[in-house]
C-alpha cells in the first residue's frame, strides 16, 4: 500500500474512484420526519483506500506547515494536541487578569458558520505555493479542488 500511495502521490494523482462518496443525510437526535435541511447531518461514505491517502495527505501538509512555522500559535481548529478546551481557555485567562486588576472586560464572540465549507481554494492553493509546498502535495490537491 506505501508504495502504491507513494506512486499516486510522485505522480501528483488522487483516482477518482477512491474520492466518490456516497452522502447519507441522517436526521439530527430527536427529530422525526422533518422536510427542513438543516435538520438533516450529512455522513459522508468515501472508499477506505481514498480515506487513507486523504489522511496522509493530511499529514504530509500539517508537517509542512510546522516545519515552516507556518500555523498561528491561536490556531486550535486542525491542531494536534489542541482542542475547544484549549481554545476555550486562552480568553479566559485574558478575563481573569483583566478582572483581578478591577478592569472591564467586554467579550464579542462570532460565529462563523460554514466557513470552511466556503474556503476559496485558488487562495489556499497560492499560499501553498508561495511556502513552497512539497509539489506532489500541491499537485494533487490542485487536482482534486
Amino acid at each position: 500500500m506505501t508504495a502504491i500511495y507513494n506512486e499516486c502521490l510522485k505522480a501528483g494523482c488522487f483516482p477518482t474512484n477512491w474520492r466518490t462518496a456516497i452522502i447519507l443525510p441522517i436526521t439530527k437526535p430527536d427529530i422525526e420526519d422533518s422536510v427542513d435541511p438543516t435538520k438533516y447531518r450529512p455522513i459522508n461514505l468515501i472508499n477506505t483506500v481514498g480515506k487513507v491517502l486523504e489522511n496522509l495527505l493530511i499529514k504530509r501538509i500539517m508537517h509542512h506547515l510546522y516545519k515552516i512555522e507556518f500555523l498561528n500559535d491561536n490556531q486550535y481548529r486542525f491542531t494536534p494536541q489542541k482542542n475547544t478546551i484549549y481554545a476555550a481557555m486562552e480568553p479566559r485567562k485574558f478575563i481573569v487578569s483583566y478582572l483581578e486588576k478591577g478592569r472591564v472586560v467586554i467579550v464579542v464572540s462570532l460565529d462563523v458558520k460554514g466557513a470552511l465549507d466556503s474556503a476559496w481554494w485558488p487562495a489556499i492553493l497560492k499560499e501553498l505555493r508561495e511556502t513552497n509546498c512539497p509539489p506532489q502535495i500541491f499537485t494533487i490537491l490542485h487536482r482534486i479542488t
